[in-house]
């Protein structure tokens, strides 16, 4: 009877024990694995890819889907209120991209192709704001393009739209080797091979720029002489030195501290901070693995001494 209640409680033991260690293997598997988006993903494998951050790039679909959502709400809000409510209680930039968000579906396939930096000629500068730009497919076809904005003041990376660019006329076969640069108002995409304007937003009578003397347009314009004589190469070098220097600008780091905290959960890790964190899992795991070994070394002693 004793031996028969023993096996009983025994076996109750070894269920419960199983069941403890199914339950840890799951918390240990569960934490290992990232949660994937859903229909929108990046492809990045143009040049630039050396030197945008790569945070910047992984977390884009993220941040892009955010904006989404907040486009709908306010369009949702104030869809049948009255013009002058839509416009002073809907941000300028949600008031142009409502036009886009309202044309994705729950089935389509949203791609983020090819981020690029337009290089200001003469005029870009360490202090300044940096402009990332996205082109955005939609199942196979383009719909539109944003910006992520890496603003000084407030140290954060922000999401930018505006219908006006829609005139940068790139397109996916000058996007893989295609430099971007802007002599004053006149964009260029330049490959190996060619060089064509992308933009031109060149407005007759337009004042001239004069500061204690200094015409500052024919400085420019000596400028943009000066870099359109150098070879593709010598322009990617320059363009990407300027890149690889802001890189390493105190308020990149912030801002993609500052993108951590505001996307939480949906925030993609980069190669580098994958394997921190992998490193991190590893004692915890290696301590979970000890105390089921410890465990099992319990039961069997007080199994073996209530048998004696």
């Amino acid at each position: 009877m004793i031996n028969r209640i023993w096996e009983d409680g025994d076996c109750y033991m070894w269920k419960n024990y199983l069941k403890f260690l199914f339950i840890l293997l799951c918390i240990i598997v569960t934490d290992s694995v990232q949660a994937k988006a859903y229909t929108i993903k990046m492809q990045q494998d143009n040049i630039y890819s050396e030197v945008i951050p790569e945070s910047f790039a992984k977390n884009a679909p993220a941040i892009f889907r955010k904006n989404v959502k907040t486009a709908m709400k306010y369009y949702n809000k104030y869809k049948d209120a009255d013009a002058v409510t839509y416009m002073n209680k809907i941000p300028d930039k949600y008031r142009d991209f409502i036009e886009i968000a309202r044309k994705i579906h729950d089935s389509d396939e949203i791609v983020l192709r090819d981020p690029f930096y337009i290089y200001d000629v003469g005029t870009s500068d360490e202090d300044d704001d940096i402009y990332y730009f996205f082109d955005v497919e939609k199942n196979g076809k383009k719909l539109c393009k944003f910006s992520l904005n890496v603003d000084r003041k407030s140290k954060k990376l922000l999401f930018g739209y505006s219908k006006m660019n829609r005139y940068f006329q790139n397109d996916s076969k000058t996007m893989k080797d295609a430099l971007f640069y802007r002599c004053g108002k006149k964009g260029y995409a330049e490959t190996p091979d060619k060089t064509i304007c992308v933009e031109d937003g060149e407005m007759s009578g337009q004042l001239k720029m004069q500061t204690e003397g200094i015409d500052w347009e024919a400085v420019l314009k000596k400028s943009y002489k000066k870099f359109q004589k150098k070879t593709y190469e010598e322009k990617k070098d320059e363009i990407f030195s300027y890149l690889e220097k802001m890189q390493k600008n105190k308020v990149i780091k912030k801002a993609e501290k500052n993108m951590k905290l505001e996307l939480k959960d949906d925030y993609v890790e980069t190669t580098g901070e994958e394997k921190a964190s992998n490193s991190e899992k590893i004692p915890y795991v290696i301590i979970g693995i000890v105390f089921v070994v410890a465990a099992a070394a319990g039961i069997f002693l007080v199994r073996k001494q209530k048998r004696q």
